[in-house]
């Protein structure tokens, strides 16, 4: 039985220069079939060295251990056709390559374990899908065997040089650890790269809320749109509950709200955290809910923040409005009624 040669091969359409990159592949060679692999490995052609590969490049040692790697594996597959006298084909090579790329990449085991997890919220999913995006622009960090702390580094330089937040930036490298700690307990990775580094959380930016006015300026302005009106009420809504969008989205007043001792509460389970929670309704709160016969007239997250700038702009309130800065409001107006009892008792 004859068994395939296998060598690298750099820049086989000729196109590399000192200014543009060539691939480096691997070449398969059996009974005068050729098919050649892509590495993923790009380098200008003054980088590249037959014998030690690739060179005279700052991530010669990563890239390197990439293509051994890839090499490795390609190797220890014949091998184990020629211990078991199994014959090589290109198709059953086809169908080794498509299962050891799934197992090998880093992106598609994060992506995987995100639609899998059933300790994270929605909400926490869709950031975690994010991050996976962000992994993709980045490209340095595909497969495990590129979790070293140089990408890592890279990974950090490339997330500031977006102008991306320090508090952003932080839970971008914590969602990267949570993965990669889980491919080390399913024995994919042996250690971590973030071992010796570290990201300081940084300081979030200062809390934006309305002000008594501007709460007042919304509530009275004339909004001849019936859309942005209706967006409008469902903020003051937020304001005067506390709720995050989802749950307010979720809000069902015959199921979730009980009386007790002449008011109406709400008792429900938070959407992202899973915690149960009580808020007693306000007057304000209840007469919005009465306007639309206690259901609200919801619409997506993102047409609703869209909608609750245009509503600002009526009101002439020189803030930016998200459902965000509703929920700060309410956590303002509460602290300020606290301390008022206080002052009165």
């Amino acid at each position: 039985m004859e068994y395939p040669t296998l060598r690298f091969v750099f820049d086989r359409k000729k196109v590399a220069s000192k200014d543009k990159k060539g691939l480096v592949q691997i070449e398969i060679c059996s009974q005068r079939k050729r098919k050649w692999i892509g590495t993923g490995v790009k380098v200008y052609a003054d980088q590249w060295d037959d014998k030690k590969k690739v060179v005279r490049s700052t991530q010669s040692v990563q890239l390197n251990l990439r293509l051994g790697s890839m090499m490795a594996g390609l190797m220890g597959y014949v091998n184990s056709l020629i211990q078991r006298k199994i014959p090589f084909d290109f198709e059953a090579l086809d169908l080794y390559l498509k299962n050891s790329t799934e197992e090998d990449s880093f992106i598609q085991f994060v992506s995987k374990r995100i639609e899998e997890r059933k300790d994270i919220s929605e909400g926490t999913r869709k950031h975690h899908r994010t991050f996976v995006k962000v992994l993709k622009e980045f490209g340095k960090i595909n497969y495990f065997h590129d979790l070293t702390k140089a990408n890592i580094t890279l990974l950090d330089e490339f997330l500031r040089g977006r102008g991306i937040k320090d508090t952003t930036l932080y839970n971008y490298h914590k969602f990267n650890k949570v993965y990669i700690n889980e491919a080390i307990r399913f024995g994919l990775l042996a250690e971590s790269p973030y071992m010796g580094f570290k990201v300081n959380r940084g300081k979030s930016d200062k809390r934006k809320y309305l002000t008594a006015e501007e709460m007042a300026l919304l509530k009275e302005c004339d909004i001849p749109d019936e859309k942005v009106g209706k967006v409008r009420d469902l903020f003051l809504f937020q304001c005067y509950t506390g709720l995050s969008y989802s749950d307010m989205y979720k809000f069902d007043f015959e199921r979730d709200v009980i009386e007790k001792e002449g008011k109406y509460v709400i008792f429900d389970r938070r959407q992202k955290t899973n915690e149960d929670y009580y808020i007693v309704l306000l007057s304000p709160a209840m007469d919005i809910l009465r306007r639309y016969n206690f259901r609200l007239p919801l619409l997506s997250n993102q047409r609703y923040n869209n909608y609750i700038k245009v509503a600002a702009s009526y009101a002439h309130i020189g803030k930016e409005l998200s459902s965000h800065i509703a929920r700060h409001t309410n956590s303002s107006y509460s602290l300020k009624t606290r301390n008022l009892q206080r002052l009165s008792a």
